[in-house]
């Protein structure tokens, strides 16, 4: 099964279970902030399943600024209990999109694994090299189409620092980098991958280099920063590199890269 298939079947399981309880509402003549209420719950769950953890947060503060504005608005039952409310309404939506949120975040790279087993990195459940390829060429063709650029950045921890340390230690690591680190710190939209080694790249839909380097510079210091604070190097950005590229101006740079972790076999030694 595809996410975006469980992502529906979620999605309207919550939507037969909140619709549910606002036609209750209505044949009980309830006030229609309860009806607003249950329908944000709606709005908390799509932010969190599709977007992640930061969809999560923009679904809740979304659907308790809705909710707020129309309960205090109306305030039919007086500012005591709407407020009450309110704060009740609020935890139900935190609740909801931090469930949402983490089922994107754990599950999300796990259904691909299910469905291609040979798409996902072993050590960091990020993408390997095979499928980024597929992304890549998807993205090509959505510029084809429609001209819309996008950036690839490349993270690679230096093999001396890696080198030194036990395997267990090492693969740990690289999990905690990929599924921790780089993954939490990246929009719903980018995609992580794990090519080889210690290298990482993201990509970066409708990103011109501008803008990925903006968000290169970002996730290099939480690398820098986690490394640095689990003691693998005392001046953790000196350990990484990085690269930058932008389709199309860097068009045959990427077209050649695409190619080769297509024949690039799948894992890597970490």
């Amino acid at each position: 099964m595809k996410y975006s298939k469980f992502e529906l079947m979620a999605m309207g399981v919550a939507a037969c279970a909140v619709l549910g309880t606002a036609l209750l509402a209505v044949r009980g003549r309830s006030l229609p902030t309860e009806i607003v209420g249950q329908l944000m719950i709606l709005v908390a769950v799509y932010g969190g399943l599709h977007y992640g953890r930061k969809g999560a947060l923009g679904g809740f503060l979304a659907a308790s600024a809705v909710y707020g504005v129309v309960a205090f608005s109306l305030n039919a039952s007086g500012f005591g209990s709407t407020a009450w409310m309110f704060l009740f309404r609020v935890a139900i939506y935190a609740v909801v999109a931090l469930i949402a949120g983490e089922l994107n975040e754990r599950y999300r790279y796990l259904f691909i694994k299910l469905e291609h087993h040979d798409y996902v990195d072993d050590i960091t459940f990020l993408y390997n090299a095979r499928y980024l390829s597929k992304l890549i060429d998807r993205e090509m063709s959505e510029f084809d189409r429609y001209g819309s650029e996008f950036s690839l950045t490349s993270f690679t921890v230096r093999d001396d620092v890696l080198s030194r340390l036990p395997r267990s230690t090492r693969v740990k690591l690289l999990r905690d980098l990929g599924g921790s680190v780089i993954r939490g710190n990246i929009r719903g939209a980018d995609e992580a991958a794990r090519v080889d080694g210690a290298r990482f790249t993201i990509l970066f839909p409708n990103t011109d280099f501008d803008q990925a380097t903006c968000a290169t510079v970002r996730v290099k210091n939480k690398i820098a920063e986690f490394m640095t604070s689990h003691g693998y190097r005392n001046n953790g950005a000196d350990a990484i590199t990085t690269e930058i590229l932008e389709y199309p101006r860097d068009r045959e740079v990427i077209e050649e890269l695409a190619d080769a972790l297509e024949s690039q076999p799948p894992g890597g030694k970490p």
